[in-house]
């Protein structure tokens, strides 16, 4: 392949999964549904791989060109040796007007400016999440149910979430306890157990703090608005081997009935709750088992696709900065 046939297709690849990538997710749910894990990788793997295939351009473009020197003539020449190193196409550049010293610095400062700026927004997030956490603590008492350490608020209205367990943990409120039988609590409480054991909320935070500003990009978009249903399964799923569909979907019922996920409607930043959308149809009348699975494939060849694209470019580059563009 050559470093011109690279650049087409990386282009055309970044642009057709970020436009085509929200359709091919939709239509892969019902088989995703069935590995919510998996499809979280998935998600989380549609983003990164996005990402990485986007900054690879610059430098990919780097071996194709040549253009004018804005650095003086020692480390113009050091420079063209170590590109020279890392391409591993034989290739003519073209002239050009654009120096090649931009086509890798911009992306390396984007690089690093998205990686404070994504810093920044999981602190920010963090922050929250703790604040959040005190504001239950003073209200609630911490009692063990079932095995599990939970703090219980004094609210009437049935709720149930998580938070990082050093920020508090399982929170029910006493109107839940009051609303659910015995096996329907042992579902919730194995739910949120799940949210903790499998760290949800770092997968949250972290997707969050990433996408926030790539959200333009409606791949990813897609993505973060697709991770929160699918931990949820996946929580499910762990209650269900624990204490039973029927439970579970008792629990989601009772619940339900009172439309209240915080204490009364609060903004709980940071929380994991029990409700969400198509839950119970997902748990009594899952679809057919090869519902989705020609789009899941998809969406899996062309994260995979993504990147190894990626690692065609940065690897060279990598493997040069190491042996000192020997």
């Amino acid at each position: 392949m050559t470093v011109g046939a690279l650049v087409v297709l990386l282009i055309t690849s970044l642009a057709a999964s970020a436009v085509a990538g929200p359709w091919v997710l939709r239509h892969a749910a019902p088989a995703l549904a069935r590995v919510p894990r998996a499809a979280v990788v998935l998600l989380a793997g549609s983003v990164l791989g996005w990402l990485c295939t986007a900054l690879a351009l610059g430098p990919l473009l780097a071996w194709t060109m040549s253009g004018p020197s804005l650095l003086p003539d020692g480390a113009a020449e050091t420079c063209q040796r170590c590109l020279d190193a890392a391409n591993p196409f034989p290739t003519t550049p073209l002239d050009s007007a654009v120096p090649v010293v931009l086509l890798l610095a911009l992306p390396a400062l984007g690089t690093v400016a998205l990686g404070v700026a994504i810093t920044i927004e999981a602190l920010r997030r963090r922050h929250a999440t703790a604040r959040t956490g005190r504001l239950l603590r003073d209200q609630a008492e911490r009692r063990a149910i079932l095995g599990y350490q939970v703090l219980v608020v004094d609210d009437p209205h049935p709720f149930a979430m998580t938070l990082p367990r050093r920020h508090g943990g399982i929170s029910l409120s006493a109107g839940a306890l009051d609303a659910l039988a015995p096996d329907e609590l042992a579902a919730v409480l194995a739910h949120e157990h799940a949210h903790l054991r499998q760290h949800h909320h770092l997968v949250t935070t972290a997707m969050a703090s990433v996408s926030r500003y790539l959200r333009w990009v409606p791949l990813v978009a897609a993505s973060e608005a697709a991770l929160g249903h699918y931990l949820e399964i996946a929580a499910d799923d762990a209650a269900r081997r624990r204490a039973g569909t029927p439970a579970l979907a008792g629990a989601l019922l009772a619940l339900g009935e009172h439309s209240h996920s915080t204490p009364a409607n609060t903004v709980m930043d940071g929380a994991l709750h029990m409700l969400g959308p198509d839950r119970i149809r997902h748990l009594v009348q899952p679809c057919p088992g090869t519902a989705g699975v020609l789009p899941a494939l998809a969406a899996t060849s062309y994260v995979t696709a993504l990147t190894l694209l990626a690692a065609t470019v940065h690897l060279p580059y990598l493997i040069t900065v190491l042996t000192g563009c020997a």
